[in-house]
């Protein structure tokens, strides 16, 4: 093991959250989640590790590990099973078979069931199964199913009773077997179990105190107080905890970190970040993410047709173009920094469409970040900044550049996929 992944392993800190392995051409061979990050992630390079084949070659595929810090065990979950979906790496495919991971499902019905199962029951009842997934960990999906169903039961038998079973005496079933609860209800308990599983709790809290408010006001004080006991029981559970009081708060130390890293007169509050994309110089693009408080700002993305690019392609050319249009906007808000994905030389040709532009434009810090060894490249210095892979402010600026990347060639993609002009 090298000394440089000896070292960052050494600084993973002993929280929940999801950790990432990189091969040596920075592509993600395996994604994995942990309560203990340090404990799991050092398991896999004990000397008397009990490992099969398949990790064996994973670890000698390993060039570095990057972290994603969670709040708790269940945003933890949500948070591995996107990331495998969106990346699909190497080794979970090879590591767990596509058909034991689990999957959330509902039925088709006035009162759906709600449970988990694996892909082979998913794939043969298809048309009477609505699912959510897949997630890695099936215990965790069904422990977070049990916190969930105390304050907002819901039906798990696979056919209705003629009479109330356990889990009503137990509170954790309404009974609609005996018409306990009508169907819109009902929906809205399971809409709820949903928002939460895709990790959209605020808005279900803002929901639940906006119907506590208008019961109150309508002096339906028993209802009020029902819907005042989910929100308590919501707030309590970790998952709240992970998902919305920390989210902002993390966001906003990313990006204080960033701003100390880079010695910045302020705090980069809006960071637009641009990439370029083409084939052989054909339907060349650069697209601009914009991240405001630390997060994606999808309705102020943008993306720039590049005109008359070179022929066999040329980044320079077009961020240079791209930079030299957007500078020239009076009506877009400025940026605190700007970011470009590339090295030295992309950096000097935004510098350059940076001093033609508009005076109010020239004085925003601009930086690269190259993928090869994840270099910053600043203005003034003869040498790239090097981050260790836990830094939060080198995590912010990875974030900006892969989301401008995957902008800049879905866009790249479709006008590709167009009938010739």
């Amino acid at each position: 093991m090298s000394h440089t992944l000896t070292t960052t392993i050494q600084d993973i800190p002993q929280i929940p959250g999801i950790y990432l392995f990189y091969n040596t051409h920075n592509t993600i061979i395996y994604i994995g989640k942990a309560i203990k990050l340090k404990s799991r992630v050092q398991s896999y390079f004990r000397a008397n590790a009990s490992l099969n084949a398949a990790k064996r070659a994973m670890i000698k595929d390993i060039h570095h590990i990057e972290i994603k810090p969670c709040d708790s065990e269940i945003e933890a979950l949500i948070l591995e099973s996107n990331l495998i979906k969106k990346y699909n790496p190497k080794y979970n495919i090879l590591l767990k078979d596509d058909k034991s991971y689990a999957y959330l499902v509902w039925t088709k019905e006035d009162f759906p069931r709600i449970f988990v199962t694996h892909k082979t029951y998913l794939d043969s009842h298809t048309e009477k199964l609505n699912y959510l997934g897949p997630f890695v960990n099936g215990d965790a999906l069904r422990k977070t199913l049990r916190i969930l169903r105390k304050s907002f039961p819901y039906r798990s038998c696979k056919i209705m009773p003629k009479h109330p079973c356990i889990y009503y005496r137990l509170g954790k079933c309404e009974a609609p077997c005996i018409q306990n609860i009508d169907k819109i209800n009902y929906q809205k308990h399971l809409s709820t179990i949903l928002e939460i599983m895709k990790g959209k709790t605020k808005s279900i809290l803002k929901d639940l105190t906006i119907q506590m408010q208008s019961y109150s006001a309508l002096q339906e004080f028993e209802k009020a107080l029902e819907i005042k006991q989910q929100i308590e029981a919501l707030e309590k559970i970790s998952l709240h905890k992970g998902i919305i009081t920390s989210d902002k708060s993390r966001n906003i130390k990313y990006t204080e970190d960033l701003q100390t890293v880079l010695n910045l007169d302020k705090l980069p509050k809006r960071i637009e970040g641009y990439d370029s994309s083409h084939f052989h110089g054909d339907k060349a693009v650069v697209s601009m993410v914009v991240f405001e408080d630390g997060k994606a700002n999808k309705a102020e993305y943008r993306k720039f047709r590049i005109q008359k690019p070179p022929e066999g392609g040329d980044d320079f050319y077009n961020l240079n173009q791209a930079l030299t249009r957007r500078f020239n906007h009076n009506d877009w808000p400025i940026p605190d920094l700007i970011l470009i994905d590339g090295g030295k030389g992309q950096l000097s040709k935004a510098l350059e469409a940076q001093k033609n532009g508009k005076i109010e434009y020239r004085s925003i810090p601009i930086i690269s970040l190259a993928k090869r060894l994840e270099e910053i490249y600043i203005p003034g210095q003869d040498k790239p900044q090097l981050l260790p892979r836990s830094s939060r402010a080198l995590q912010l600026l990875q974030q900006i550049r892969d989301e401008s990347h995957r902008f800049a060639v879905t866009y790249h993609r479709k006008l590709r996929e167009k009938l010739p002009e």
